[in-house]
């Protein structure tokens, strides 16, 4: 497609000869070309990024084809290559050429800088370490079984699964330290864990408790 457009560019094809999508290319970089051409014979020094920039989001999606093997490249690969231009060379290769440089000094530091926006990351950010529970229930009459705990803020977030009959299981993934837990059957028993410890809820019942240790800190 680049060829085509070299082509097309050079005059050695007609535009009836290019497709929708290279006459769309064609057109961006012919507008890239005409503003480039307006700045070096105006007598003044306008503005040119808000022009440039949109023409870069036109090309958009096209510009890493053309710059693979095609017009950009070869304009880019041009202006270090010393050789001779006489009076037959067609001025859209010279135009053409600055268009690029353009193009390319104001495209260079959006690439390079890293956007305002992003909050860089912090060096040596160690992720919080957790340890993943399998949480095991036995309610044989019951229809719903959920998970409340520290955890969850005390909301029955999590629904467990019926795994067998009469059994309801979940894992989950928690942080070390120490988490009080029940399970909510039906969505108004709130019952503790018969396999585990037992503490006093605060209201007369109990909840159950569990100690999550790093694995190279020894259980006392």
């Amino acid at each position: 497609m680049a060829d085509r457009l070299e082509e097309y560019l050079d005059g050695s094809i007609e535009r009836a000869a290019l497709t929708s999508e290279e006459r769309r290319q064609a057109d961006a970089i012919e507008c890239a070309i005409e503003e480039t051409r307006a700045f070096m014979e105006s007598p003044h020094s306008p503005d040119l990024t808000p022009g440039v920039m949109r023409q870069i989001e036109r090309l958009g999606a096209h510009r890493d084809a053309l710059e693979s093997r095609g017009v950009w490249r070869r304009l880019a690969d041009g202006l270090w290559m010393p050789r001779r231009i006489d009076l037959q060379v067609r001025p859209v290769y010279v135009v053409g050429a600055v268009a690029a440089v353009v193009l390319l000094v104001l495209v260079s530091p959006y690439r390079l800088q890293p956007s305002r926006d992003v909050t860089p990351a912090v060096a040596g950010a160690v992720t919080e370490p957790r340890i993943f529970v399998r949480f095991r229930f036995e309610a044989p009459d019951a229809v719903d079984v959920r998970l409340a705990g520290s955890f969850t803020n005390w909301q029955p977030r999590y629904e467990l699964h019926r795994t067998a009959t009469g059994i309801w299981t979940i894992m989950l993934p928690l942080s070390l330290g120490v988490h009080d837990y029940a399970f909510v059957v039906d969505g108004q028993r709130w019952m503790a864990d018969p396999y585990a410890q037992h503490v006093d809820d605060g209201f007369g019942g109990s909840n159950s408790r569990i100690a999550l240790l790093a694995p190279d800190v020894p259980r006392s």
